[in-house]
């Protein structure tokens, strides 16, 4: 997973999120970050992956999949990366939705799933405008990176 955040732009003022699926990997990020000096927020899609959190250097929050919008005080951010597991999801399509909607233009979004469901993922990032698809296989998880590209049909 390490070598999947030389994805995040060496900037200083980088913004990146987290739709924690692990503590493992949500601890790795948090302490990349904190030493690269970016801005991480991290989500958590249910309470017991909440608790698993508490303690790493990041802005921590549980929020609902159903929420509206998933971006609190309306920032955009450079980097997005969903370790959680997309099969848990009431709405795949709307969840991508919302995170496309909350990505600068030229983001990186970076999707952990297993191989199996890599292609399923290709054609439905397809679908919602994202660009530059590729997999990476990471062994046991494939790794979908995409971009959000300006100019494009809202979603």
């Amino acid at each position: 997973m390490k070598e999947l955040f030389d994805i995040i732009p060496k900037l200083p003022g980088v913004r990146v999120y987290l739709f924690a699926g692990d503590e493992a990997t949500a601890k790795e990020l948090g302490e990349f970050c904190a030493e690269a000096g970016h801005y991480l927020e991290i989500a958590a899609l249910e309470d017991e992956i909440y608790e698993k959190l508490e303690g790493i250097e990041a802005k921590v929050r549980r929020i609902d999949e159903a929420k509206e919008r998933y971006n609190q005080r309306s920032w955009m951010f450079d980097t997005v990366f969903v370790t959680y597991d997309l099969a848990r999801l009431q709405d795949q399509e709307d969840f991508l939705r919302k995170i496309y909607r909350m990505m600068k233009n030229a983001a990186d979004l970076v999707v952990l799933v297993p191989p199996d469901k890599s292609e399923e993922l290709q054609n439905l990032l397809q679908e919602l405008n994202y660009v530059a698809i590729n997999p990476i296989d990471l062994g046991q998880k494939v790794a979908v990176t995409a971009k959000k590209m300006h100019g494009w049909a809202k979603v």
